[in-house]
């Protein structure tokens, strides 16, 4: 048998007209038995054998291939009336509008179809009430959902609809943008329903011996029968009333085979009571045929268990259980270089052995004790051997969630007994697992080619540094750390120094009797390196110096001067060699250990006093209005802010104090220093005291009415009653600190449940969005369609992961999708929300996860919208800053008044006004009086401004005061609040709310710097280049705040994607993924019914030209290996 392999370079929608209905159909259904009394299919019934084979047994009677060669093949119903199809109802509906129900003819003049696209005049034909070709007077249509129509007041039936339409022609449905090739409005009106194939359906036999059937086939089933129902009542000529009423339920049971989550309509159910899962379940969301079974593939020859550590392998290697190896095979080739040893393992009763071979023509035969002999005869080049996994062989260990590149990474195989998966603890974090019961599942390529990428691509040493941040992903950790820094304070003798050595894999002979634990360490670097072995003697031997993982300051270096390979090599010995003396010499934490001296406890006890004092000051001044108010906000907001900060404090100040005290020969100093683990905020809340519990960035104000636990006195402004724990962990908290302490851990919980799925969700809209973008052979990073998303990658072409090397990035390097996880993986260690701008809490603007989603988005309007204004070198100082700040500080009237009267006798509204708040105007009370005068009369009296309304009623009275104390009488609309910040000399003006049209002209204001976090403001303002480098800002401002880290160039590649149409574009369905050419993508995603009925009405060509259409099709993705068109460059003795 020849294997002719083929690739699908395109695929086109359509929807299926009668007559192609008629041809592909293998069978005319019109019985709704399954099976007769034998149970053997019925012929004419919905498991005909024309529709495929449905048993091993059975052959089809089409293509009389068996169960797993038969594809399957449709049949078709011939329905006694024509049925809507639901999912078209909108397109008929559209069609009833636009075009004369008479002559067929668009509801349009000729000179508007000339001058009018497509979009206009559908537009413009909607609802026309008489036709201008053949003067018929159009009635008008409206839809009852789901599928009813009514033309007038009388209802028209699918027949007259089909009639209706059948009238348009080909040159008019182009009109308006439909391909008569792929869709006609009739189409949509079904004469014959196409039944899926039983391969669609499958039917399956339980244990006691009964068939179940499919929930499609029970659908069809509830067709059929209300369909000769239909026929027979049509044959006897049954009144009308039944006849509507037969054609109504046949409409429904078609409308639920289609969908069975319509509104309005009950859906179909088992006798269970459960819905029956018909097509749009079965295709739409997480578990649909698109995202479930096409996009995201099940794949044999994988294994699950749990993962153990095991410092004795090698780093590129995972312990696989011998039970798992037996099953796990390799594929591997007969040649004859290998056919004896091949045969050796067949005739093997015991493992390594082979569990199958593969002959040339595809077929499997099993290895049976019985066949052994009969096989070996059997075997020569060209047959394939399924053997089990050794030693050696490369396997892709995986754990999910596969948020990052170095979560799929390749090792090879050491067969060990027990039943967990064994891997070396310096390669946990690229995982992000740990050992307390993280499952990992193993894969094994079984293909040449799938290895040799495995080798190439996967490998352990090239994933040595992040792609997101240019960061060692691999290195030590924990007790590895930890030892290495106690070796370092140490003094060894000779022998003991040799036995540590040379347990690491490092024989070197020392020549002194005694040797410093530091010349030890220094031993694994080759004595050549001065410059690396100087620089690590410098320091301590801390996480920075000893290879820890994202922390190291010598991997880089180590990488850039002796090589990948060399540096793997170095990393396993010191992780050896630290682990090693650790275990020598014994190390462990008592409770004792993580206590504090007295000294401490006395001088916590000091700290807290004073912050006591220091917050009754505040109090104290609030309630005798001393309390300076902060810029913007309220007495009662400037007086919590004031005492957060005043009680925050404490807790740093008792840090301090236990960083400076802290006993250093304490074995959890040693980790702390050294950076393996813990911190001294840790050991501060141990033993010290925790200190203040904030929730949303505020006290602890849930509660009761005006206290918080009900033995607290109501206004109790206190730190007790407002979260402040003053016990620490190991002493015990009381009750009411228990509660607040618990009130906060439950937020961070909540927080993290909350987070979870809005980074999931994000991650997987950039990684759409972004998925086809890759590196080209002229270095530019362009999409699918070849247009150019950057010149230069990262404006350098520099690859991240080896930028200490000044590499540049591969042709054929998925960027945008290396970007999309480099975001997605640090969207899950992001705070929700953080509120504060530049360090000013006051201003509270959203700087956590959902500040970067409406980023990603391109909202029109983010949630907290801000300025930061800069001033003209001659204003740039305290006084004009504060005058300019005044100036644009919107103020409502009702900012400004003492008191609003109404003079019920007179018609009258009397606003006083406050001489001091009128002063922050910089507007005299006349300038107010005629900003308030528009169609009411205006006088003044002293500081009142009195309003003459005429002859109103008492209630429109009410209504004029409440809307003239609302206007706007100074500043700029939109600046609610400003905050004046020196910064190194320069005074910058924040702001809360933003107009930055009217900003940029306000005299003062230097429009070069001054920025909105508006998008489509700054857009309209300056332009897209302009709009570029905001979302580059922007990130960036979300990121540090974070405390995270990710290169600048994933931040300008996601700048570019939504920038380069010259118009900002959101990572969202309507954004970026819509203009995305390809139709599968689009599908894939969300929505997939709606862009499969869009793209036959429009007679859409997916080119499959990105990732995730050729992986739904099982073809090679067009980037990495896949990339068209690759260029090998050969090197060595071939060149």
């Amino acid at each position: 048998m020849e294997i002719i392999k083929k690739q699908i370079k395109a695929l086109t929608f359509s929807l299926l007209s009668p007559e192609e209905i008629k041809k592909i159909s293998a069978a005319k259904i019109i019985t709704p038995e399954l099976y007769d009394m034998d149970g053997y299919p019925v012929d004419g019934g919905l498991m005909d054998l024309r529709l495929g084979a449905i048993d091993p047994g059975v052959r089809c009677r089409t293509c009389g291939g068996r169960l797993k060669e038969c594809l399957g093949h449709p049949g078709s119903i011939e329905l006694a009336r024509p049925i809507i199809h639901v999912k078209y109802v909108p397109t008929i509906y559209m069609f009833l509008r636009s075009y004369c129900k008479e002559c067929g003819h668009i509801l349009l003049k000729e000179e508007d179809i000339k001058k009018l696209n497509a979009v206009q005049r559908l537009k413009k034909s909607k609802d026309v009430k008489k036709c201008y070709h053949c003067g018929a007077n159009q009635e008008k249509i409206k839809i009852e959902k789901p599928t009813t129509f009514i033309l007038g007041k009388k209802r028209i039936f699918p027949t007259e609809i089909r009639e209706i339409v059948e009238r348009i022609t080909d040159e008019q449905i182009k009109l308006i943008g439909v391909s008569p090739q792929t869709f006609r409005p009739e189409w949509a009106v079904i004469t014959l329903l196409l039944v899926p194939s039983v391969t669609v359906r499958p039917s399956i036999t339980l244990e006691s011996g009964e068939r179940s059937e499919d929930d499609l086939t029970h659908k069809l089933g509830d067709i059929i029968r209300s369909n000769q129902r239909l026929w027979e009542n049509l044959n006897a000529g049954a009144p009308e009333v039944i006849i509507d009423d037969l054609w109504d339920l046949l409409q429904y049971h078609v409308t639920t085979f289609f969908d069975n989550t319509i509104s309005r309509i009950p859906p179909a159910r088992h006798r269970s009571g459960q819905p029956l899962k018909t097509i749009t379940e079965r295709i739409k969301g997480k578990e649909g045929r698109i995202r479930h079974n096409l996009a995201g593939k099940r794949v044999n020859f994988s294994s699950r268990t749990v993962i153990s550590p095991d410092p004795s392998l090698k780093i590129n290697e995972v312990g696989i259980p011998q039970e798992i190896a037996e099953v796990l095979t390799v594929n591997e080739e007969v040649t004859n270089l290998n056919i004896e040893s091949l045969k050796k393992l067949i005739m093997s009763d015991k493992y390594p052995s082979a569990n199958y071979i593969i002959r040339p023509d595809g077929r499997r035969k099993r290895i049976s004790k019985d066949l052994k002999k009969e096989i070996i005869e059997e075997i020569k080049p060209g047959y394939f051997v399924e053997r089990h996994l050794r030693d050696g062989d490369i396997t892709l260990f995986n754990r999910h969630p596969s948020l990052h590149r170095g979560s799929l990474m390749a090792h090879y195989a050491k067969i060990l007994p027990y039943r967990t998966f064994r891997m070396h603890p310096a390669v946990v974090f690229p995982y992000n697992a740990d050992f307390d019961g993280d499952e990992m599942n193993v894969h094994v390529p079984q293909t040449e080619e799938a290895r040799a990428e495995a080798r190439i691509l996967l490998n352990v040493e090239n994933n040595l540094m992040s792609p997101k941040n240019n960061t060692n992903l691999i290195g030590t950790t924990s007790d590895a750390i930890t030892g290495n820094y106690l070796l370092g304070k140490d003094k060894l003798m000779r022998e003991e120094a040799h036995q540590l050595l040379y347990n690491a894999g490092v024989t070197k002979k020392i020549a002194t009797k005694t040797i410093d634990g530091k010349e030890v360490f220094l031993q694994l670097i080759p004595q050549e390196k001065k410059d690396l072995i100087n620089e690590i003697s410098r320091s301590e031997l801390t996480g920075e110096y000893t290879f820890g993982v994202e922390n190291d300051k010598i991997t880089k270096k180590t990488d850039k001067e002796l090589g990948r390979k060399k540096t793997m090599e170095i990393i396993g010995k010191a992780f050896t060699l630290g682990t090693n003396y650790l275990s020598r010499i014994g190390f462990t934490i008592s409770l004792e250990d993580l206590n504090v001296p007295d000294n401490i406890k006395k001088k916590t006890d000091e700290i807290i006093n004073d912050g006591e004092e220091k917050t009754q000051k505040i109090i104290s001044d609030y309630n005798n209005d001393y309390l300076e108010v902060i810029p913007g906000k309220t007495k009662e907001e400037s007086r919590e802010i004031k005492i957060l900060q005043t009680l925050n404090e404490i807790r740093t100040k008792i840090g301090k104090i236990v960083k400076e005290e802290f006993p250093k020969d304490k074995s959890v100093n040693n980790m702390i220093i050294s950076g393996s683990g813990g911190n001294m905020l840790n050991i501060t809340q141990i033993s010290c005291s925790i200190g203040q519990k904030s929730l949303w960035d505020e006290r602890i104000n849930l509660g009761y009415s005006n206290r918080t636990l009900s033995f607290f006195k109501e206004g109790d402004l206190s730190p007790k009653s407002k979260g402040f724990v003053y016990s620490s962990y190991m002493k015990g908290l009381n009750p009411y600190e228990f509660f607040f302490d618990a009130i906060t851990g439950r937020d961070g919980l909540m927080d993290t449940a909350l987070r979870t799925p809005k980074s999931g969700y994000l991650y997987r809209r950039l990684a759409n969005a972004l998925q086809d973008l890759r590196v080209e052979y002229d270095e530019t990073v362009r999409d699918a369609s070849g247009q150019i998303i950057q010149f230069k990658y990262g404006d350098d072409g520099i690859d991240v992961a080896n930028e200490h090397l000044n590499k540049k990035i591969s042709p054929g390097e998925a960027i945008g999708i290396i970007t999309a996880q480099s975001f997605g993986e640090s969207s899950t260690q992001m705070a929700l929300s953080v509120f504060h701008f530049a360090g000013i809490q006051e201003m509270q603007v959203t700087l956590g996860l959902l500040r970067l989603i409406e980023i990603f988005d391109a909202r029109k309007t983010p949630s907290t919208p801000s300025m930061e204004i800069h001033l003209e070198k001659e204003y740039n100082n305290e006084k004009d800053s504060r005058i300019i700040a005044e100036k644009i500080k919107e103020v409502i009237f009702k900012d400004i008044l003492s008191e609003a009267k109404i003079n019920f006798s007179d018609k009258k509204i009397i606003f006083e006004i406050s001489p001091k708040h009128l002063k922050t105007t910089h507007m005299g009370i006349q300038a107010i009086a005629d900003k308030l005068s528009g169609s009411y009369k205006t006088s003044i009296k002293g500081n009142s401004i009195i309003i003459s309304t005429g002859e109103v009623d008492f209630k429109e009275l009410y209504k004029i005061k409440e809307k003239i104390k609302n206007t706007i009488i100074s500043g700029v609309k939109g600046i609610s609040q400003v905050l004046i910040v020196n910064r190194a000399g320069n005074y910058i003006i924040f702001t809360s709310g933003s107009n930055l049209k009217e900003i940029v002209n306000v005299k003062g204001i230097n429009k070069n710097k001054t920025m909105t976090n508006d998008l489509y403001e700054t857009e309209e303002i300056f332009g897209i280049e302009v709009a570029r480098q905001l979302i580059i800002n922007e990130i960036e401002k979300v990121i540090n705040s974070q405390g995270l880290d990710i290169n600048k160039r994933h931040l300008k590649l996601v700048a570019d994607a939504m920038t380069v149409n010259g118009e900002v574009h959101g990572m969202t369905r309507m954004g970026i993924i819509a203009r995305k050419s390809s139709i599968l993508a689009r599908a894939s995603f969300e929505t997939p019914i709606k862009h499969f009925i869009n793209a036959t009405i429009k007679a859409s060509k997916d080119e499959l030209l990105s990732v995730i259409e050729n992986i739904i099709l099982n073809q090679p993705v067009p980037i990495g290996t896949g990339l068209p068109g690759l260029m090998v460059k050969i090197t060595g003795p071939l060149a």
